[in-house]
């Protein structure tokens, strides 16, 4: 009897043994990948695209990213090796790009997969180089075009720094003219690269090769419930989530704990922020761009208006008219910790890019992710803004080559990294809750940029906002007044620099 048992016994391993190593075989990828995200009907994986590829959520829930297909032929690089560049900064700090190995980590995983699927499409090597300061995109491409040098196939930039210098000085290619991308398919932005397109023509883009990292709301869900603030998530759906409504609320958390009739850093605070970059978003989520075009084909300061002046009015009562915000200074580095941080369960509300929300995964405090508030209920929809930027091809890199690998990257991520991302490290990993994602939904849904502050070249009016209210002063009028002039003139610049070597 016990040899009958044995001989079962080891008949069972190596049935379990044999199912084992069929399982772990070389699978199709897509299959792979895609099971436990699309079961979320919640997560881009099973969300429409809507004409201009932004993501929508229709009522039957379907879609799927990989019926959509690139028109790249079969091409071989024969080994070549495609280097990118980006700076140390944003999401570019986390290395969405690449990863050597699977490890069994999803958002490893899929990166190494839309890694190793594009190298063995094409025969070629991904080499990521990040590194440099947030600024240093300019110095690293222009030095390369200089000296004839096809060290960078692509780079990634900050949305300000080096756009406009880039673009005028003609260190870099126009997307438009490049082979086999195709910006009509979803893994394109197109609410972003059409703001940032001159005359048919594109110096600078983003796909979801290059993932978005909005400035949102961060906000404490056990304090909102003692303070019996109701639905958050709800007002944001039904439209009512205003700079209004949210400094009515910042009112209510606002309290001096440790009674000493004054509002220090060891007190609870409503919000806590900074006015610097982190405010320059406000303006966007309310519709509002710094240009118009003019009627000479150029885009003119567009601003100096009563709606302008009315958010200036609504946010100065936020920051300064009671005790509910927290001023502070951590604006040098996305990896410092804000001055009173989310985890010490003192702060109802912080300002920040959602990047960062990585570390709250250590906090024990439950937390939520909303979007930048509207300006009043009537405004249609909500914007995000984005600190992180844009892709640039260097006049030295081959275009096909170039356009080859972009397109297929973007196509992957779109299939892999951004239902990855999504899922596994907002919804599982930071968000905690469900609602988040449709807040995330409606967050990546208002995906936006401007070109007045991209290609300002840091012109005072493109930080307007921030500027103004540093001073503690809401008059919009004198301080565009004064700085007007050059900004349309650097407007005009861009115009012509960019058509002047671009041909238009």
């Amino acid at each position: 009897m016990k040899k009958i048992i044995a001989v079962l016994f080891m008949l069972i391993l190596t049935t379990v043994f044999i199912l084992n190593i069929t399982s772990c075989g070389d699978k199709n990828i897509q299959n792979d990948t895609t099971d436990d995200i699309t079961a979320n009907n919640n997560s881009p994986a099973n969300e429409s695209s809507d004409e201009g590829g932004n993501i929508s959520n229709p009522a039957d829930g379907k879609y799927d990213r990989f019926a959509i297909k690139e028109d790249i032929p079969e091409l071989d690089f024969g080994g070549r090796t495609f280097t990118f560049f980006a700076p140390y900064h944003g999401m570019y700090i986390d290395y969405y790009f690449t990863q050597e190995e699977d490890t069994g980590d999803k958002m490893n995983d899929v990166l190494w997969k839309r890694q190793r699927n594009v190298e063995d499409r094409f025969n070629i090597t991904i080499n990521p180089i990040i590194k440099g300061a947030w600024d240093s995109t300019f110095g690293t491409v222009s030095r390369a075009v200089k000296a004839g040098d096809d060290a960078y196939q692509l780079a990634m930039t900050h949305n300000a720094a080096g756009v406009y210098t880039l673009s005028a000085d003609g260190y870099i290619r126009d997307w438009n003219t490049i082979p086999y991308v195709d910006f009509s398919k979803p893994w394109w932005t197109k609410l972003m690269n059409d703001k940032m397109t001159i005359d048919g023509i594109l110096t600078v883009a983003t796909s979801d090769f290059v993932l978005f990292d909005p400035l949102v709301i961060f906000f404490n869900k056990g304090m909102a419930q003692n303070l019996d603030l109701g639905n958050i998530y709800q007002l944001v759906k039904d439209g009512k989530w205003t700079w209004t409504k949210l400094t009515e609320l910042a009112k209510v958390a606002s309290k001096d704990l440790d009674g000493d009739g004054k509002f220090t850093k060891e007190d609870q605070y409503g919000l806590v922020t900074h006015v610097g970059w982190r405010l320059i978003a406000a303006q966007y989520a309310c519709d509002m761009y710094n240009t118009t075009m003019g009627d000479q084909g150029y885009p003119v300061y567009a601003l100096k208006n009563e709606k302008y002046g009315s958010l200036l009015e609504t946010l100065y009562d936020l920051l300064y008219s009671g005790n509910q915000t927290f001023i502070g200074d951590w604006n040098d580095s996305y990896a410092q910790e804000a001055p009173i941080s989310m985890g010490t369960d003192r702060v109802l509300f912080l300002i920040d890019a959602l990047c960062v929300a990585q570390r709250y995964r250590a906090y024990d405090v439950e937390f939520g992710i909303l979007p930048y508030p509207k300006y009043d209920d009537a405004q249609e929809g909500y914007f995000s803004y984005s600190q992180t930027g844009f892709m640039v091809i260097p006049n030295t890199a081959d275009p096909e080559f170039v356009g080859a690998v972009s397109e297929a990257l973007a196509a992957e991520s779109h299939r892999l990294t951004v239902p990855a991302y999504y899922d596994v490290v907002l919804t599982s990993k930071v968000a905690r809750d469900e609602e988040s994602v449709d807040m995330l939904d409606i967050i990546f849904n208002g995906a936006t940029t401007d070109f007045g502050q991209c290609f300002g070249n840091w012109n005072a009016l493109v930080e307007a906002m921030p500027n103004i209210l540093a001073k503690k002063s809401t008059d919009y009028v004198s301080f565009i007044e004064k700085y007007e002039e050059s900004f349309n003139l650097q407007m005009r610049n861009a115009y012509d620099k960019v058509r002047e070597n671009y041909g238009k």
